[in-house]
């Protein structure tokens, strides 16, 4: 394939990325909790304890924002917030057990959604979709590693 027509096929699948991602985020079930902060309890969920200044960094948003919301999310009994032993003017947060599954519950019910729509496509169109599956998860991967890591 040449450059011209890779770069067309690229944005044409980043563009479709991009549809399905919004799709999947209007049609899960109403959250009690933004998206920020969803992602900020999947980011825990995947990676484990994280400064704040960690979650500042992947999340994006600024570091008293993301101080009041993990402030919230302790409130609620979703995270816990402890001094950091490697640092100890550092704050490091972890999920709680009710924050483990509160956001696994999340991931649960949008699986459902998700499924079921997948089941109205053909044999053909669900396989294809699964033989990309090892693909975007490498994507995703890359998409999601710590700031710092994306630059090495």
């Amino acid at each position: 394939m040449s450059a011209p027509a890779d770069a067309l096929e690229l944005a044409r699948l980043a563009a479709t990325l991009e549809q399905v991602s919004s799709w999947v985020r209007r049609s899960s079930p109403p959250a009690e909790w933004n998206l920020v902060a969803l992602s900020t309890l999947d980011c825990l969920d995947r990676a484990g304890p994280l400064r704040v200044s960690d979650l500042v960094a992947r999340e994006s948003i600024s570091q008293p924002g993301m101080t009041g919301l993990v402030a919230r999310l302790h409130t609620a009994g979703l995270v816990t917030r402890a001094a950091d032993p490697t640092d100890g003017r550092a704050t490091l947060v972890s999920l709680t057990d009710a924050g483990r599954d509160y956001i696994r519950e999340r991931h649960r019910m949008r699986a459902d959604t998700v499924v079921t729509h997948l089941r109205t496509l053909s044999a053909a169109d669900r396989h294809a979709l699964l033989a990309a599956v090892p693909a975007l998860g490498r994507l995703a991967d890359r998409a999601t590693e710590a700031p710092e890591e994306e630059s090495e």
